[in-house]
């Protein structure tokens, strides 16, 4: 290789090469670059009268080039799947992957993006490739069904043993929405009806936690009642990789028909609401955490399990694990941060009305918060603990009204706050064709599809009476991207829906 011979000429030829290549620091680079380089190495006047070689580009023929650059590149490991077992860390899996310390510790100085990365969970799987020289080359988390993280390294074919900066991208499927609606009976359970109507189990589930307030589907449903959902999906590739939210909802049980309607209210939150613009939720939560069961029920004079002595119980023992958060119940203010003997770490919170709550025997409370503070409902207050007079790790949670305790777990929770008066008319104007779809109404389509994808490659659309009534429905930032045409158009059956 007469190109990379060491000499007078040679250590000329690489140093003007290196300077007037600029960018282009590839010697076997072809095309407009290629020029330069030529031009550098052949020149007389530079080289005085020594004879100029011959390029090695002139000699070598594409294949051999790129050949050539191969091996100036670091060998890369073919992709490695690994699953995350109980226990696992990230640290342990570089370990198991025979990767060290130091390249998990930058994989996570990459920032927000990685975050996922720090909370695993048993069954999750990275796929991961190395280089020969022990760094991490490529790495690959699915966050969810449309979501992968993808991180790589910035100059891979820049060869040695530094093959350039980690990167982090969130990489999106190419989507597109359907709007899908089903309707059925009851026959056997819900959840079994719904299954078998194709409704996905997280729209059902997400029914579920609609309807909750007003109705216990998994013990109110019987054989014969009647369920009819419309809610959205994403389609990639002709196949369904996400399924929700609910849009609306309708149950009949009873000789009772509940509609339920997503919409946003004036704090940018997603709430459900009826016909009339009610909420489904109440401005209170009977269960401001996830537990596992209720370990002392609400009772006025219950035998204390240390003290061993009959004295009311004025709240619910929910048990959880040590550390589970604790959320605030509703809306509120707070009047006091601290230790109270018997509960130990305790929050108390004022909402409306004569309304009070106490969330008592925390581990700890949430960084910050102080007496004055604002909360919001669902706001993190603290964490579950054993402090104070307590067996084990469970939250002892009380709601008051007027200073007199109520049973969280039966009592009727304040309705929540109804949607404006100033909204109302366009709201009730906006849920009418949903209505028509949760009744089935003939002529209403039983599909639409909302979509920045080819509409022509799918399927007609529908009259223009059909279009400007769904039109109304999509989300605002679709109706400034498409046109009437674009967004809504029929989709025929389709056994992923």
């Amino acid at each position: 290789m007469d190109f990379l011979r060491a000499g007078s000429h040679g250590a000329l030829g690489i140093g003007l090469f290196v300077c007037l290549g600029g960018a282009h620091a590839n010697p076997f680079s072809y095309g407009s670059s290629a020029g330069l380089h030529a031009a550098a190495f052949n020149s007389s006047g530079v080289l005085g009268a020594h004879q100029s070689r011959p390029l090695l580009t002139d000699q070598l023929e594409h294949d051999e080039r790129q050949a050539l650059l191969a091996k100036s590149a670091p060998e890369i490991t073919p992709w490695q799947e690994i699953t995350v077992a109980p226990g696992d860390s990230l640290s342990k899996l570089f370990s198991r992957a025979g990767l060290p310390a130091r390249e998990w510790v930058a994989l996570l100085n990459l920032g927000e993006k990685v975050k996922p990365l720090e909370k695993l969970r048993p069954g999750d799987t990275l796929e991961l490739r190395k280089t020969t020289s022990g760094h991490l080359a490529e790495l690959r988390f699915k966050l969810n069904s449309v979501d992968t993280l993808s991180v790589s390294r910035s100059n891979l074919g820049g060869g040695g043993n530094n093959p350039g900066e980690l990167e982090a991208e969130i990489v999106h499927l190419d989507t597109h929405t359907r709007r899908l609606s089903v309707r059925g009976t009851v026959d056997g359970s819900l959840s079994q009806s719904l299954s078998s109507a194709g409704v996905p189990p997280n729209v059902a589930t997400q029914l579920a936690h609609i309807y909750r307030y007003r109705a216990n589907l998994s013990r109110h449903m019987h054989p014969g009642d009647a369920f009819s959902v419309v809610y959205d999906a994403e389609y990639a590739d002709g196949k369904r990789v996400a399924a929700g939210p609910v849009i609306a909802a309708s149950i009949t049980t009873g000789g009772q028909n509940l509609k339920a309607f997503r919409a946003v209210n004036d704090d940018g939150e997603v709430r459900y609401y009826d016909a009339t613009g009610k909420p489904y939720e109440p401005s209170l939560s009977r269960h401001p955490l996830k537990y596992s069961r209720v370990s002392s029920p609400f009772n006025p004079s219950r035998l204390h399990p240390i003290l061993r002595v009959r004295r009311p119980h004025w709240g619910v023992d929910f048990a959880a694990a040590r550390g589970t958060p604790i959320h605030a119940a509703g809306d509120g203010v707070v009047t006091f941060v601290g230790r109270k003997h018997g509960y130990g770490r305790i929050v108390q919170l004022r909402h409306f009305d004569g309304y009070t709550t106490r969330y008592g025997h925390m581990y700890e409370f949430v960084d910050g918060i102080e007496k004055g503070d604002r909360v919001r409902k669902g706001q993190v207050i603290g964490y579950v603990g054993a402090t104070g007079e307590a067996t084990g790790p469970h939250l002892h949670y009380e709601v008051r009204r007027d200073g007199r305790a109520h049973n969280p777990l039966t009592m009727k929770l304040p309705d929540g706050e109804s949607l404006p008066q100033a909204r109302l008319a366009a709201f009730t104007n906006r849920i009418q064709p949903l209505i028509a779809r949760l009744d089935d109404v003939p002529d209403m389509p039983n599909t639409l599809i909302a979509s920045s994808a080819s509409v022509d490659a799918r399927h007609g659309c529908i009259r223009a009476s059909g279009v400007n009534a769904a039109f109304a429905l999509a989300p605002k930032n679709t109706r400034k991207r498409h046109s009437l045409a674009e967004l809504f158009c029929v989709a025929s059956s389709d056994t992923n829906a």
